[in-house]
C-alpha cells in the first residue's frame, strides 16, 4: 500500500503534469513526457531524489531536445537504433527546472504534510511560465542549431562538432574542429576528435 506522502505525489504527477501535457500530445511512460516533432523531440523527466524515502519524496524536473541525428552521430559505429521514446540523458541539450527560472538547482519537498494543490499550481507555473515556452522556441531543428551556437557546452566538447557534421553544416563544423583541436589535451581524445573530422570531411 502506498503512502500518503507517495499519493500525494503521483497526483502532483498526474494533475500538475499528465493532464496538462497529454492535450499537447505529449506521451507518457513512468515519469517521463515525451513530444515527437517533426524533426526533433522534447522530453520532460521527473526525477526523484536518489535520497528519497516513501515518507518523504523530493524531486526535480529535467528537460531535454532530442535530436536524432546526434544520435546517430555519437553511437555511428555502434549500430544503436534511434529509439523511439528517448530519456532525457538521451537528449542534446539538457536544462534542469533551475537553470529555466534563473535559480539554483530547485527541489520540491513533498511528505504527509504537504498541501499537494499548492505544489499543483507550482508545477502549472513551471510548465506554463518557463518549460513550454523554451520549448516553443526550440521547435525546430533550425531554431536548434542556432541556440546551439550560443551555448557553452563545456562537459561535452564534441557535441557541437556532431551536431553541426551530421547536419551538414560544414562551415560551422570546421570552425567548431579547428577550436575543439587546439583546445583538447588528451592524445586519446585528440584521436577521437580526428576520427569525426575525417567522418565529416573537415581535414
Amino acid at each position: 500500500m502506498k503512502t500518503p506522502t507517495e499519493v500525494k505525489y503521483d497526483k502532483i504527477v498526474k494533475v500538475g503534469f499528465h493532464e496538462v501535457l497529454k492535450p499537447l500530445g505529449f506521451n507518457k511512460k513512468g515519469n517521463n513526457f515525451y513530444l515527437q516533432l517533426e524533426n526533433l523531440g522534447q522530453i520532460i523527466n521527473i526525477q526523484k531524489s536518489s535520497y528519497y524515502s516513501k515518507d518523504h519524496i523530493n524531486f526535480t524536473i529535467n528537460t531535454g531536445i532530442f535530436l536524432p541525428e546526434y544520435w546517430k552521430g555519437l553511437f555511428y559505429n555502434q549500430d544503436k537504433q534511434i529509439p523511439i521514446f528517448p530519456t532525457e540523458p538521451e537528449c542534446l541539450i539538457r536544462k534542469r527546472i533551475g537553470e529555466l527560472r534563473s535559480q539554483n538547482d530547485t527541489w520540491y519537498d513533498i511528505d504527509e504534510n504537504t498541501e499537494e494543490s499548492q505544489l499543483i499550481s507550482e508545477m502549472h507555473a513551471n510548465l506554463e511560465n518557463f518549460i513550454l515556452p523554451y520549448f516553443r522556441k526550440l521547435n525546430t531543428k533550425e531554431a536548434l542549431l542556432d541556440f546551439l551556437d550560443s551555448e557553452k557546452l563545456i562537459a561535452a566538447p564534441l557535441v557541437k562538432l556532431i551536431v553541426y557534421g551530421e547536419t551538414k553544416q560544414f562551415d560551422r563544423a570546421k570552425a567548431e574542429y579547428t577550436a575543439t583541436l587546439s583546445e583538447i589535451k588528451n592524445p586519446h581524445f585528440l584521436e577521437t576528435v580526428r576520427e569525426y573530422g575525417q567522418k565529416y570531411g573537415l581535414g
